[in-house]
């Protein structure tokens, strides 16, 4: 079963924690567009950490920020229904558009929203079937909206007692 644990974009890194410990990764990377790589041995990753505290600090701070998420990622897998995670993953994934509108574009298949908060393709469909019929959303193939954004953010506030999500 595949699973998304994070989108990378320009200047991001994979492999750190292999360079760093010398353990075989325990995931697979899949590129969805034209990628370009640099490719490091594990010496040369480790000379650059020991020869440039400004390079340690990016990569102290990437690992940080990549702690904290999957710190999030389980407590919300284990304490949140499946609809909650969908919402705060709507959410997480919106950018607002020329109209102030939460919205995503691409939208993420149903499979791909299933992946991301570890549930079933299926499971996803009909809730989103369900906020479409609610008018909670308004989807196409190319785009979700969130036209009430209330519905949601009520929702987690009432689950997590705050609106905390990234």
């Amino acid at each position: 079963m595949d699973v998304v644990f994070s989108e990378l974009t320009l200047g991001d890194f994979i492999g750190d924690l292999s360079a760093i410990d010398g353990e075989l990764p325990f995931a697979y990377f899949e590129a969805k567009e034209d990628t370009t790589t640099v490719v490091f041995r594990r010496s040369q990753f480790l000379g650059a950490l020991r020869q440039s505290p400004q390079f340690a600090e990016v990569v102290a701070q990437t690992l940080c920020s990549r702690l904290r998420a999957v710190n999030q990622l389980y407590v919300e897998s284990r304490l949140l229904p499946m609809k909650t995670r969908l919402y705060t993953e709507l959410i997480r994934l919106s950018s607002r558009d020329e109209a102030g509108t939460l919205a995503i574009s691409p939208a993420p298949t149903h499979s791909e929203l299933a992946r991301r908060i570890a549930s079933q393709r299926e499971t996803v469909t009909k809730q989103m079937s369900h906020l479409v019929k609610e008018g909670v959303i308004d989807g196409s193939r190319d785009r979700i909206r969130i036209l009430d954004e209330s519905y949601f953010r009520t929702e987690i506030i009432n689950i997590l007692g705050t609106m905390n999500i990234r």
